[in-house]
């Protein structure tokens, strides 16, 4: 726990995560927590084409993750998120689309 705590701390340093502790503790825990994704993750390529027509620049596992929870914790439709995406800063930071 102590080791979770000095991460916030360095995290909510960052102007950006001030604004939202919510997802500053979301991040964290999956940051700690990698294997999150692997418990979704053949659930979620399942659900990919096995062709190579179409998009190749297929968002990672972590990233459809970290959208899903992006959507849930703000309440958005697919239409919001998608226009979060683009419009906002913590948006595409939290999906992993932006690095910090």
């Amino acid at each position: 726990m102590k080791l979770l705590d000095e991460q916030m701390r360095l995290k909510l340093v960052h102007p950006l995560w001030e604004h939202d502790s919510t997802l500053a503790v979301i991040d964290t825990v999956l940051e700690q927590h990698p294997k999150i994704y692997t418990l979704v993750e053949k659930d979620i390529l399942s659900l990919g084409k096995n062709n190579n027509m179409g998009r190749q620049d297929s968002p990672t596992v972590e990233q459809i993750v970290r959208a899903g929870i992006y959507k849930m914790v703000k309440g958005l439709t697919y239409e919001e998120l998608e226009y979060a995406e683009y419009d906002s800063k913590m948006c595409p930071i939290f999906i992993r689309i932006l690095k910090l």
